[in-house]
């Protein structure tokens, strides 16, 4: 793809979003967060997990623009964090949907990443709602076996 094709695809990938966040009862303008240009980025709740949505232009040697949703729901507790990295990766391994955990600092996130080219509407529905349901689902499992707080209650 050259380079137009790249702008017009994070446009439309955008445009897919925001329609999905108005069919969700939500004003795009109201959620949108600030990030870089020409990257794009929306925060929503979803539950108890704050749903972050990023679209990023394609970096050299890719072919398209990718979406990013990223749910961090959980701050790691005190202690050795070993036993809670090793059920997050079983819980990866066990099937989550399309979405998996991470950890991006001293926090437990869902995550969902995906190429734009091709990119239906349904897709990005379906990505939202799953990263925050998984999200939603498993804080306070996680926190009830392995400590922590949850990302949303106040610190």
């Amino acid at each position: 793809m050259d380079e137009t094709q790249l702008k017009e695809e994070l446009a439309h990938a955008a445009v897919l979003v925001e329609d999905v966040i108005r069919r969700m009862g939500l004003e795009p303008d109201k959620v949108r967060i600030s990030v870089p240009e020409p990257s794009r980025g929306w925060s929503l709740l979803r539950g108890s997990a704050a749903v972050a949505i990023f679209l990023r232009p394609a970096r050299p040697g890719e072919d398209s623009a990718q979406l990013r949703i990223v749910a961090p729901i959980i701050r790691i507790g005190a202690g050795d964090p070993q036993p809670l990295f090793r059920a997050l990766l079983e819980l990866n391994a066990g099937g989550l949907g399309a979405v998996s955990f991470g950890v991006q600092e001293d926090r437990v996130v869902v995550v969902a990443e995906r190429r734009t080219l091709d990119l239906e509407r349904a897709e990005v529905e379906f990505l939202i709602h799953r990263v925050g349901a998984v999200g939603d689902h498993y804080d306070d499992e996680l926190i009830a076996r392995f400590g922590g707080s949850r990302i949303s209650d106040p610190s």
